[in-house]
């Protein structure tokens, strides 16, 4: 008769296995309940800045961020639009300030960070919503439209978390939120340059946020949001040609991104069914994939794009 052989399982793995198995099932009973119910943090004395905020989403952050009594600081290439929206937020009350900044140039953010540190205060919560898209098939993108949507949607990224993360680390009080896509999780015609950018934003606040869990900062927060197609004049046109899936309207995804914040949410993905795509993509066969994306026909989205104005 063999004698038994027991086999050793440390402790770290039963207490990782635990923590898996725990955090899993917290977050699977907080799927379940909904916004209205979860405890809402107090950004009444946050110092809010959105790049892009001249319009589109990063209009609407700054007007939400406004009536919940945040400080608000618009960073936009369009000073005229930026200033608009600071008129729009001290009609509501608020205080709001306007930068005109190119957030492609790593110089012209350090120093308008520096003057916004002077003027303002410290930033506690950065919005890096500012975004472009070319709209044209990849044979057809001119080079310099390429840079430029690299240089804005993702490059941007980390000259501003370069700009405000010591002191947000440093007061362990703060919050990163990033604007990404569902076209940093898929590719698709039209838009080869800008879903490349979207990944790239992905695997940004993915390794930021590990980096940042190193300073055991409880108080710090990321949250990284990929919208579906939404009818911002960025994707101006789209609606003619969209698919069987629905074209988002930006009230609904900045009412499920507020409430995403101000639950300390980490991931959002809207709408909600494009997380079942998500998983089926993890291990259907490309074939496979593709019909699924033929039937909603997601490669014909972008057929009508026109955007705020037409790219040369």
């Amino acid at each position: 008769m063999q004698p038994i052989e027991y086999v050793f399982i440390p402790f770290s793995f039963l207490w990782y296995l635990f923590l898996i198995l725990w955090h899993a099932l917290i977050g699977l009973i907080f799927a379940f309940i909904p916004y209205a119910l979860l405890p809402k943090k107090d950004v009444s004395n946050d110092i809010v800045l959105v790049t892009g905020g001249g319009s589109g989403f990063g209009r609407l952050f700054a007007l939400e961020f406004t009536k919940l009594g945040s400080t608000v600081v618009i960073w936009d290439i369009n000073l005229t639009g930026a200033e608009n929206v600071v008129k729009e937020c001290k009609e509501l009350g608020g205080k709001a300030f306007a930068y005109k900044v190119d957030v492609s140039n790593s110089e012209n953010v350090y120093k308008t960070a520096d003057d916004v540190r002077k003027d303002v205060g410290d930033v506690t919560i950065l919005i890096n919503n500012a975004g472009v898209v070319a709209g044209r098939y990849l044979l057809d993108a001119p080079d310099h439209l390429i840079h430029k949507t690299l240089d804005i949607n993702i490059k941007s990224h980390f000259w501003t978390v370069k700009a405000f993360a010591r002191s947000i680390l440093d007061n362990n009080h703060g919050h990163f939120v990033t604007i990404a896509s569902m076209a940093g999780h898929y590719g698709g015609t039209q838009i080869t340059e800008y879903s490349a950018s979207k990944h790239a934003v992905v695997g940004f606040e993915d390794s930021m946020f590990c980096e940042f869990e190193l300073y055991k900062r409880s108080g710090v927060f990321s949250t990284i949001i990929s919208p579906f197609y939404t009818s911002t004049g960025m994707f101006d046109g789209i609606e003619k040609t969209a698919g069987l899936l629905p074209i988002l309207t930006p009230d609904y995804v900045m009412h499920v991104s507020m409430n995403a914040i101000l639950t300390n949410t980490r991931y959002v993905f809207l709408p909600p069914l494009t997380k079942l795509y998500l998983f089926l993509r993890s291990f259907l066969p490309e074939p496979s994939i593709r019909a699924m994306t033929s039937f909603f026909r997601i490669e014909g989205y972008m057929a009508g794009y026109k955007g705020r104005e037409k790219t040369k």
